[in-house]
C-alpha cells in the first residue's frame, strides 16, 4: 500500500512538472511571438517613414489633411494617397540613422547609401526616379539589411568600416526618434507641414491646401502590368476626383485626353482617353512620354495625378474580322478570308488531328495530335484581350509546303507541350525553304527542347519571327530556340526576333542560344528591343552562324545576377561576318566578373558597330522586376530599351 502511495505521489509529481513546463514552453512561445511582431511592427514603421520621405521630398502634391495619433501622423496628399509617417518610438530595434544630403541622396549612418558603387536616390533626377529602399532584419534577427527591388532581393547595410549594422539594441529601449526627423510639426499658421530630416539645416515645408485635389481611379478594364491598355485609335474612359481653380491635362504625342466638368458636390468628372489610330514609334514605359497627366491648382499650389497608357491592338473577335473580309496581321503577315479559306472556329476544349486554319476562342485549350505535313497551319486566339492555348501532344508538328507558299502564323497563343511531350515544336519535313514562320504576342514555356529543329542541307526558313512574346526557360544547361545540325549549310532568309521576354524564373540557363548553325547563313538578322533575364550563353554566342549578311541589333537589354561560368559573346559569325547595317545600344546589366561582348574577340565587324554598354545600376530599379511572372519594365531612364510585351 505505501509502495501504491509512493507511485502516486511520483505520478502526480510528474504530472504537476509536465504542467509548469507545458505552461513555461507555452508562455516562451507566445513571448517569442510577441516579439516577433514587435519587431515586424517597428520594421514596417521603418519602411513607412522611408516611402513617406521619398514621396515630400518629389514634390508634386500638396497635402489636404493632417491627422496625428500618437506620434504617427496620417498624411491625405492631393493625390487621394495615404501615406503614414512616425516621429519617435521605443524598442527592441536599434534603428540606423537614415537621412537624405544635400545632393539627394540616402545617407545611412552617415555613409552614402551605395548600390554597384553609385549613390542611391531620394530624389529623382532626370529621366530616373527615386529610390525608397525597403530594410529588414535577418532571419537570426542580428542585422539590417537592404533591398532597392521591392523585396526581390537582399543585401547587407554596412558601416564606414566595411561591417554589418546591428538591429539589436544595447537594452535600453532602441529608440528611433532621433533615426530620421529632428522635428515634424504643422506650423502656426495651419498652412504647412514641417519636416526636418537629421542633419539637414533646412526643414521641408508642404503646404496643406484642404480644397485642392486631383485624383485618377483605376480603370476597371484595360489596366495590365501597371499600364492602361487602350486599343489603337480607341477611346476609354475613367473617373477622376479635381477640385481646384485650373484643370490641365497632357498626353504624349499622338495621343487626346480630356477631363470633363466636376460634379460639384462629389467633384467626380471623367477622363477620356484615345489612343493612336496606328502603331506608332512611341514605346510606353517607365517613361514620361507615355503618361497622362491632369493638373490641378489653388493659387500657386498644384496637384498632380498621373497614369501610364500603351496603345495596344485590341480584337474582340479576329475571326469576326476574317469573316467580314477584313484583313488583320500577324508579324505583317496579312490574313484573310481570301488568302486562307475555310477557318475553323473552336469554342470548347478539344483535340484536332489535321492542319488548317484554327480560330480558337480565348481560355479553350486545343490539343494539336498531327503527323500531317502542313502547308498552311494557323492558330488565331480569338480575343486579343483573353489569350487561347495549344498543346502539342503525340509528335512534333511537320511542315511541308510543297508547291503552295507554306504559313504556320501564330498569334495570342499560349504554347505547351503536354504531359509526356519532350520533343521540339516544330521541324520542316520537306527539302524546301519554309515560306513563313510567325510567333506574335504569343507565350511558350520551354524545358530545354528547341522550339525548331532541321537537320537538313536542303531544308530551312525563308523568313522567321518572333514577336511581341514571352518565352520562359527552365533552369537547364542549353536552350536553342532554331537549331540546325552542325556542319548542316542551311540558307535563312530573315530571321527576327522582336520585342520578346526571355527569362528563366528561378535559377539560370547556362546557354542559351537563339540560332545555332556554325555551316548555315542568315540575309538579314533583327535582334530588337528584347529582354534578356538571367540567361547566359558561351563564347559560342547566342547566335553562332556561319555566314551573317546584315543585322539590326539594337535597344536590348541583357541582364543578370548569376554567377556565371564563363566569358559570353552575343554574335559569333564562323565564316563571314557582316559588312554594316546596325549594332548599337544594347545594354548589359551583370554582377558576375566574366566579360561580356557583342561580337567574338570583341572585333566590331563594321564601322558604327558599338560594343555592349555595361550599366553600374540596374536598369529595373525604379520600374518593375517580377521574375515570377516575367514582367520586366525598366525605370524612364531607359525606357527604350527592352520590351514592352
Amino acid at each position: 500500500m505505501n509502495y501504491f502511495k509512493s507511485i502516486m505521489l511520483t505520478a502526480f509529481a510528474l504530472f504537476a512538472l509536465a504542467a509548469c513546463d507545458t505552461d513555461d514552453l507555452r508562455d516562451d512561445v507566445d513571448n517569442l511571438k510577441d516579439r516577433v511582431e514587435s519587431l515586424e511592427a517597428q520594421v514596417s514603421l521603418l519602411n513607412d517613414n522611408m516611402t513617406a520621405i521619398k514621396r515630400l521630398l518629389e514634390g508634386g502634391q500638396t497635402i489636404t489633411e493632417v491627422t496625428n495619433t500618437n506620434g504617427t501622423y496620417k498624411l491625405k496628399l492631393s493625390n487621394g494617397e495615404t501615406i503614414s509617417l512616425t516621429q519617435g518610438s521605443k524598442g527592441e530595434v536599434a534603428y540606423p540613422e537614415i537621412t537624405v544630403n544635400d545632393e539627394g541622396q540616402w545617407v545611412v549612418n552617415g555613409e552614402v547609401l551605395m548600390q554597384n558603387g553609385i549613390p542611391v536616390q531620394a530624389v529623382g533626377t532626370p529621366g530616373k526616379d527615386g529610390i525608397a529602399p525597403k530594410f529588414r532584419i535577418t532571419d537570426e534577427g542580428s542585422f539590417w539589411q537592404v533591398s532597392y527591388d521591392n523585396g526581390t532581393s537582399w543585401e547587407d547595410v554596412l558601416d564606414t568600416d566595411g561591417q554589418k549594422v546591428s538591429a539589436v539594441s544595447d537594452g535600453s529601449g532602441g529608440s528611433s526618434a532621433d533615426s530620421f526627423f529632428e522635428e515634424v510639426y504643422v506650423d502656426s499658421t495651419g498652412e504647412f507641414f514641417v519636416v526636418k530630416l537629421k542633419g539637414q539645416t533646412e526643414a521641408i515645408s508642404i503646404p496643406i491646401v484642404k480644397d485642392l485635389l486631383c485624383e485618377i481611379t483605376e480603370p476597371e478594364t484595360g489596366m495590365k502590368n501597371g499600364y492602361w491598355e487602350i486599343g489603337y485609335g480607341k477611346t476609354a474612359t475613367t473617373a477622376v476626383k479635381v477640385k481646384g481653380e485650373n484643370i490641365i491635362v497632357t498626353a504624349p504625342a499622338g495621343w487626346v485626353a480630356t477631363v470633363s466638368e466636376a460634379d460639384e458636390t462629389t467633384n467626380v468628372a471623367t477622363l477620356s482617353i484615345t489612343a493612336p489610330a496606328n502603331a506608332m514609334s512611341t514605346r510606353a514605359t517607365a517613361d514620361n512620354g507615355s503618361d497622362v497627366t491632369v493638373q490641378v491648382n489653388k493659387g500657386a499650389s498644384w496637384a498632380v495625378a498621373k497614369i501610364q497608357v500603351k496603345a495596344v491592338e485590341v480584337v474582340d473577335s479576329y475571326y469576326a474580322l476574317y469573316n467580314s473580309g477584313a484583313t488583320f496581321t500577324v508579324n505583317g503577315i496579312e490574313v484573310n478570308n481570301t488568302k486562307f479559306e475555310n477557318a475553323t472556329y473552336i469554342d470548347t476544349d478539344q483535340t484536332i488531328t489535321t492542319p488548317g486554319i484554327y480560330f480558337i476562342k480565348g481560355g479553350v485549350t486545343v490539343n494539336y495530335n498531327s503527323t500531317t505535313n502542313a502547308a498552311n497551319l494557323l492558330f488565331i486566339g480569338d480575343d486579343s484581350q483573353n489569350i487561347s492555348t495549344v498543346a502539342i501532344t503525340g509528335n512534333y508538328i511537320r511542315l511541308r509546303q510543297n508547291t503552295e507558299t507554306g504559313h504556320f502564323l501564330c498569334k495570342n497563343i499560349v504554347f505547351k507541350a503536354a504531359e509526356g511531350f519532350t520533343n521540339y515544336l516544330f521541324t520542316v519535313y520537306a527539302d524546301e525553304s519554309f515560306a513563313n514562320v510567325a510567333f506574335d504576342q504569343c507565350q511558350i514555356a520551354l524545358n530545354g527542347k528547341p522550339v525548331s529543329a532541321i537537320t537538313n542541307d536542303k531544308r530551312s526558313i525563308a523568313n522567321f519571327s518572333m514577336e511581341n512574346s514571352t518565352i520562359k526557360i527552365t533552369a537547364v544547361t542549353q536552350q536553342f530556340i532554331i537549331n540546325t545540325s552542325s556542319n548542316k549549310n542551311q540558307d535563312y532568309g530573315n530571321v527576327i526576333f522582336r520585342n520578346n521576354t526571355f527569362y528563366c524564373p528561378s535559377g539560370k540557363v547556362n546557354q542559351l542560344v537563339l540560332f545555332n548553325g556554325s555551316a548555315s547563313g542568315i540575309a538579314n538578322l533583327t535582334i530588337e528591343n528584347n529582354t534578356f533575364i538571367n540567361l547566359e550563353t558561351n563564347t559560342g554566342g547566342y547566335v553562332n552562324i556561319g555566314n551573317l549578311a546584315k543585322t539590326s541589333i539594337k535597344n536590348n537589354i541583357f541582364w543578370t545576377n548569376t554567377d556565371g561560368t564563363g566569358n559570353v559573346v552575343i554574335i559569333r559569325p564562323q565564316i563571314t561576318s557582316p559588312t554594316g547595317d546596325i549594332c548599337a545600344d544594347n545594354l548589359l546589366y551583370k554582377t558576375m566578373t566574366y566579360n561580356w561582348q557583342m561580337f567574338y574577340g570583341g572585333k566590331l565587324p563594321f564601322e558604327g558597330a558599338e560594343e555592349l554598354k555595361a550599366l553600374t545600376s540596374n536598369p529595373f530599379d525604379g520600374g518593375t522586376f517580377d521574375l515570377a511572372n516575367g514582367i520586366f519594365v525598366p525605370n524612364a531612364e531607359y525606357a527604350e530599351y527592352g520590351a514592352t510585351n
